[in-house]
């Protein structure tokens, strides 16, 4: 399949999980439409704003002239992450809700995400490191190179993650700390992937995205740590 209809399938898939997991908490559910626009609108903006000093430093990844198979240009999936979250926390506070809100973001995004990286491998953007064609890993990337598939590594990263989100919401695993948990992972893996794209070192020997991705962990992190159970003992129930 092309990009658009690998974007176009995450679509379908992120909406179908999300009448999945079911109605929000009574308490939400007003505010439900306002806060998906925000992340929506936080993520489009953080996206091409997070990969517009990239590429205008010269510190993008990937083969040259990969982001003009990329609709509307280049962006980044980390911008996105950080600039959807905190879209949705300003919104948050503008609506003076105080509850946790990303546990029925998590499953979606990782879906979305997923297919949304088949779609980087078949536009050939954010490709990896070109390799000896006789590694065992090699790939040969739309560009027809053989390269480091680190597109198709990040697309079954999220497919299990959905599938762990999915078991989580049903078993009622890590309430209020699930997409957190699950950006931080995801971060953490980014941390390690860029080693294997093009991406030029910018501060420290890390890369403009490698800083995202420490941004993001940060974010995730403290997020994780700040909505700890506090003195709650018990499971939380059966899993059937």
């Amino acid at each position: 399949m092309g990009y658009r209809l690998w974007v176009l399938a995450g679509i379908v898939l992120a909406f179908l999980a999300t009448r999945w997991q079911g109605r929000p908490p009574a308490t939400l559910a007003p505010h439900r439409a306002w806060l998906t626009l925000a992340a929506v609108a936080g993520a489009v903006a953080g996206a091409y704003l997070g990969e517009l000093p990239a590429a205008l430093a010269g510190w993008s990844e990937g083969p040259a002239g990969a982001d003009a198979a990329m609709p509307l240009g280049g962006r980044t999936v980390l911008g996105g992450l950080l600039g959807g979250w905190l879209a949705v926390e300003l919104a948050k506070w503008r609506l003076g809700l105080r509850l946790a809100t990303g546990d029925g973001f998590a499953l979606p995004l990782a879906l979305a995400l997923a297919c949304g990286r088949l779609g980087c491998w078949s536009a050939g953007c954010c490709a990896g490191r070109g390799c000896d064609p006789a590694a065992w890993y090699a790939v040969a990337g739309a560009d027809g190179q053989t390269r480091i598939p680190v597109q198709l590594i990040e697309a079954g990263f999220h497919a299990v993650a959905a599938v762990v989100l999915a078991c989580a919401h049903r078993c009622g695993w890590w309430p209020g700390r699930r997409l957190a948990a699950y950006l931080a992972a995801y971060a953490v893996l980014r941390l390690g992937l860029e080693g294997w794209r093009g991406a030029p070192p910018v501060l420290l020997g890390a890369t403009w995205y490698q800083g995202l991705a420490l941004a993001l962990l940060a974010l995730a992190g403290c997020t994780w740590w700040r909505r700890r159970p506090r003195g709650i003992s018990g499971s939380a129930g059966p899993c059937i």
